[in-house]
């Protein structure tokens, strides 16, 4: 007879062999055909000529617009498709909340990449990007709209998550800062001169708000007036710590710290 333990240990392999499984997201809405999933595109020349992957491998497909999560058996490989067998599924996990907006100042072109992929990893639910008196780049930010939404694709991917941050279109800082939001919202602005102003009071409510927004400022931090304009629009200030930090680090330890206290708030 097998003892709780031994059921127990063998719920912790399966679980393990699951979460080795890659996943990868596919869009298409035509790729499901019965029990069978074809992925085409990019998607599956990057299964072909990069993972390598093969007949009678196993991976796990995210497909948004059946909302669902597909555990696949590979049957056939070839240059534009990769096609498999479902052998499982289940629908998607709701999104976690409060849903965190990271609202960075555009910076330099390597270093914001290395911030999408990262906040991604931390968990928010959406990046708007935001054009400041100060931003290093300007016309460029739309043009790399694409490589920011794939780089968080992949980031999610990588991480294991059931959906993406919604990678939106650069803004003017007053459009951002000043737009209307719901009553259950909180909005904070990373800043190096609120060095009492922690991020952990502005969750001491009972409840939790819906939705946390987080402002960043670009190298040299925002403006005077831009500073105002947010303060004048509800933006809370809270520091980042003792020491002044790059602009993408900076993204980084303010969805740390208020993941962290969202955390401790449930307890």
């Amino acid at each position: 007879m097998t003892t709780p333990a031994e059921l127990e240990r063998q719920r912790e392999r399966d679980e393990g062999a699951r979460s080795a499984v890659s996943r990868y997201f596919v869009d298409d809405p035509d790729a499901l055909e019965g029990d069978q999933l074809i992925i085409r595109g990019s998607t599956a020349r990057r299964l072909n000529r990069v993972m390598r992957v093969r007949r009678g491998d196993a991976i796990e497909v995210i497909h948004p617009p059946s909302e669902r999560l597909y555990d696949l058996r590979i049957e056939r490989v070839t240059r534009e498709t990769v096609e498999g067998r479902i052998e499982r599924s289940r629908p998607l996990a709701a999104p976690a909340t409060p849903r965190i907006t990271i609202c960075p100042a555009l910076i330099r072109p390597q270093r914001f990449d290395f911030m999408v992929e990262k906040v991604t990893e931390l968990g928010v639910a959406a990046i708007q990007p935001i054009l400041t008196e100060r931003s290093v780049i300007r016309a460029e930010g739309v043009q790399r709209l694409a490589r920011w939404r794939r780089l968080a694709t992949e980031a999610s991917e990588q991480c294991g998550r059931q959906t993406r941050p919604e990678v939106h279109p650069p803004h003017d800082f007053a459009g951002v800062a000043a737009a209307p939001i719901a009553a259950d919202t909180v909005r904070i602005l990373a800043s190096a001169v609120e060095p009492e102003s922690r991020v952990a009071q502005l969750f001491e409510n009972p409840q939790l708000p819906a939705d946390v927004h987080i402002l960043v400022g670009p190298e040299g931090g925002l403006s005077p007036q831009e500073a105002r304009l947010a303060r004048a629009n509800g933006w809370q200030s809270i520091t980042l710590g003792p020491r002044p930090l790059r602009a993408e680090t900076a993204s980084i330890v303010a969805v740390a710290l208020v993941s962290e206290s969202i955390a401790a708030h449930r307890g």
